[in-house]
């Protein structure tokens, strides 16, 4: 006979989850000069190369790179389709 094994879970701090809109904005540090420029997550996920606010250095995402913002963001609790 199987029985239900139940999973051990912290109940005074319950996940929550947030799903975010590809409008949503998030700073990209730039390689060269190190200062942020907001970039759309529409953006990110379409792998369109990014411009530096600052330097003007172009920088593209790589699928590397998208799939560990994707998994950063979900550690987090902030998750987005692709």
């Amino acid at each position: 006979m199987s029985h239900a094994l139940s999973a051990e879970q912290d109940q005074d701090t319950p996940t929550v989850s947030t799903i975010l809109s590809d409008q949503v904005t998030i700073p990209v540090s730039c390689d060269k000069c190190r200062c942020d420029t907001d970039v759309s997550l529409a953006q990110i996920k379409q792998q369109i190369p990014v411009m530096c606010e600052h330097c003007y250095e172009v920088k593209a995402f790589s699928d590397a790179e998208l799939k560990l913002t994707r998994l950063f963001l979900a550690q987090t609790g902030y998750h987005f389709f692709l």
